[in-house]
């Protein structure tokens, strides 16, 4: 253990040119409409006054990192066991963080950090959802230091660290890893998020139009976008170059997609010991995650018909923390089936195989007719009318996409269960299969409508850690003995332990 954390210490000195760049950033982010605006407007201004104004820039930018660097130090009390940060220029705070309440510490090194070869800690606590501290420059020995005494159990650990160096050692050298592959990646890639990357490109094409238009009022330019006349001619294009249209933004959204992905995950490594995984990844920025074997509540794995055909999916590990009202999510992209298989028999020490399946009722398929196609097409009949009528043919599209949608989904949608677990499976084209034991469910209950009851229908709802998960019109005789029998492995650990 560093003895000089006893101290109040600063960051690494390279910090500053660190500060000062996060620093500029932050600036182009803010002010980048005003900063197109005064180069558009530049041949109004003099130049000794544009030089003026950015070296004035720098300087109070600089500043700024210098002050924030001086003003930021950090230290632990050994006396009452606290992590303590004080920070700020004019609006000066200090934070303590309890070393009983740190949940989880991040070691990562993002793309620019590289070019300095530090570090930057995260520490998380309880709740909150963002990260409570960072520590932004840190050499690569402070921060593994500093993580270890977080992280350790006890004061112990001054008078034993070379006995847990040593364990640590001994355990990384019976580690098991794995890597998933580059092509692997860029396939989940490809084949992950349509619909995310088409909206995400049109809100964009949305965004920069309304950007542009707002920009082009401003440098005194009559060229308002009117919206109507652009519709207009847009709906006098042909269906099929209206089509070709679509086609090409979600296209451009799988390939920003695809980038996106790959360079989110790049290089993920899995290294397993006899407690955990870790996960390492990122290409511009290396994260690090734990998921503890002992922790996890759900696993849920994610595959469409794509996916499936090329034998990789997404896997999604829910860990509970300190609290239990805080969770924490890791995932692996585009792994191979075996390899999954593999992963999640290590965790719970066997692969879930299920005896018992209950589907869903056909009545399922008129209640969501009603709700999704019959209701909105009333509604928007009532709302006009004369639209409805004008553009009957898109209501039929409308009518068997939706249709369509409703049927894969009925059919996919399924209760499996065993002694020991519970899958529910649903989707439409992603398929998502939720698993989780039955000893660390929270609670279940089980509802039946009066109108359920001459049809035996019912639904049940699953209450975990993660939130809650309910599906209906199954056999209400069948989710009684379910519930039973849920409800026994639930109490028996409590009574184990009131005993």
């Amino acid at each position: 253990m560093n003895n000089s954390f006893f101290q109040p210490q600063r960051q690494s000195k390279t910090g500053i040119v660190l500060l000062f760049l996060y620093n500029v950033g932050m600036v182009i982010k803010s002010l980048w409409v005003f900063i197109i605006l005064f180069f558009v407007k530049k041949d109004r201004v003099e130049s000794w006054m544009i030089i003026l104004a950015i070296l004035a820039g720098l300087a109070i930018l600089i500043i700024a990192a210098v002050s924030q660097y001086y003003n930021f130090k950090y230290y632990i009390d050994e006396e009452n066991e606290e992590f303590v940060i004080h920070e700020g220029i004019i609006n000066k705070s200090v934070t303590k963080i309890k070393k009983e309440n740190i949940q989880e510490v991040n070691i990562s090194q993002p793309f620019i950090h590289r070019f300095f070869n530090i570090y930057k800690l995260e520490i998380d606590t309880p709740g909150s959802s963002e990260k409570e501290v960072k520590i932004s420059a840190l050499t690569k020995q402070n921060a593994v230091d500093l993580k270890k005494y977080l992280l350790a159990a006890s004061k112990l650990e001054n008078t034993l660290e070379e006995n847990i160096e040593a364990s640590i050692k001994q355990e990384l050298n019976k580690a098991r890893s794995l890597k998933i592959s580059t092509l692997s990646i860029l396939k989940y890639g490809i084949t992950a998020n349509y619909i995310q990357s088409f909206l995400a490109l049109v809100s964009l094409l949305i965004y920069g139009f309304s950007e542009i238009n707002n920009l082009l009022q401003k440098i005194e330019i009559d060229t308002k976008l009117d919206y109507d006349t652009i519709e207009s001619q847009f709906l006098a294009f042909s269906i099929p170059v209206i089509l070709g249209i679509v086609l090409v933004v979600i296209i451009l959204g799988i390939i920003i997609n695809s980038v996106k992905t790959l360079i989110k995950y790049f290089n993920f490594k899995i290294s397993e010991n006899n407690q955990s995984f870790s996960f390492e990844y990122g290409l511009f920025t290396t994260r690090n995650s734990i998921v503890n074997k002992s922790k996890v509540q759900i696993i849920t794995e994610t595959q469409n018909w794509i996916q499936k055909k090329m034998k990789i999916s997404f896997v999604k590990f829910l860990q509970i923390g300190k609290n239990e009202e805080e969770k924490n999510v890791s995932a692996v992209p585009g792994i191979s089936n075996d390899e999954k298989t593999k992963l999640i028999s290590t965790i719970w020490k066997e692969n879930p195989v299920f005896e018992n399946c209950l589907k869903p009722n056909f009545r399922l398929i008129i209640v969501n007719t009603f709700q999704f196609i019959v209701l909105p097409l009333i509604l928007f009949f009532i709302i006009d009318k004369n639209l409805l009528i004008k553009y009957w043919f898109l209501a039929v599209i409308y009518i068997v996409l939706v249709k369509i949608f409703i049927l894969i989904y009925f059919k996919n949608l399924k209760l499996f269960y065993n002694e020991r677990f519970i899958r529910l499976k649903s989707g439409i084209w992603d398929i998502d299969n939720r698993t989780f034991e039955v000893e660390k469910l929270q609670t279940v209950k089980i509802s039946q409508y009066f109108w359920q009851r001459k049809t035996n229908l019912g639904s049940i709802t699953f209450y975990t850690s993660a939130g809650r998960f309910k599906i209906v019109a199954l056999n209400f005789i069948k989710l009684k003995k379910l519930l039973n029998y849920c409800i026994y492995k639930i109490e028996i650990p409590k009574k184990i332990n009131d005993n």
